[in-house]
């Protein structure tokens, strides 16, 4: 039991940090948040806060493995659903809202900007992507052979538009704060069923 509680109390430490970084790198850029910043905002000392994170590295890492988490879940939920065209299509509005929230855009371009300079960064978003491009790409093959999806498609050329979509919606939610999240996600839905599914598919599953 005391495992149990010294573990959950670990979970919650190093959470606080991950959320005061993230918070201090969308404000005011990874460079300019110092540890001393990211100490104070998550209430830690310094000496607790380097135990579990060294470096801002680390924490930039730690945001990839929470990434490769959330992106396991979207994975799960499409390859426990008969029709992956309809399971993308449902978990849309959690993704455009998530997407969509200005600190999460902020923070995804400062990251994208560090992998440019930060192998360790690099190598750790890269093989979310690579892991996240080959499972999706694998849910839509079985969407072919289901006959859900369209079988004209290629599906890693699919996979890549939908990161690029989605990833682009997290960009420009940032330079437009006011976007509608509700027609956004309407429009993302209705995209994704006009694109994907097959021709002999419903009107329900086409999004018409």
């Amino acid at each position: 039991m005391a495992r149990t509680r010294n573990d959950e109390l670990h979970k919650h430490r190093r959470q606080q940090v991950l959320r005061a970084a993230a918070d201090g790198f969308a404000r005011k850029g990874i460079h300019q948040t110092t540890m001393q910043e990211i100490c104070e905002a998550s209430g830690m000392s310094a000496g607790a806060l380097y135990r579990y994170f060294p470096t801002k590295e680390s924490i930039i890492v730690a945001f990839a493995e929470e990434e490769r988490a959330e992106a396991a879940k979207l994975v799960s939920h499409l390859n426990a659903s008969p029709n992956i065209v309809s399971a993308l299509a449902d978990a849309v509005p959690e993704l455009v809202n998530g997407l969509t929230d200005e600190n999460y855009g902020r923070l995804s371009l400062e990251v994208a900007a560090e992998a440019t300079r930060n192998p360790a960064v690099k190598a750790a978003f890269e093989q979310n992507e690579t892991e996240l491009r080959e499972q999706l790409s694998a849910a839509l093959q079985r969407g072919q052979m289901a006959g859900h999806v369209a079988p004209e498609l290629d599906p890693d050329t699919v996979v890549f538009l939908l990161i690029a979509l989605f990833d682009g919606i997290a960009g420009r939610a940032v330079l437009s704060p006011e976007i509608d999240k509700c027609r956004l996600a309407r429009g993302v839905d209705h995209l994704l069923r006009s694109m994907l599914a097959a021709p002999d598919c419903t009107a329900d599953e086409r999004g018409h």
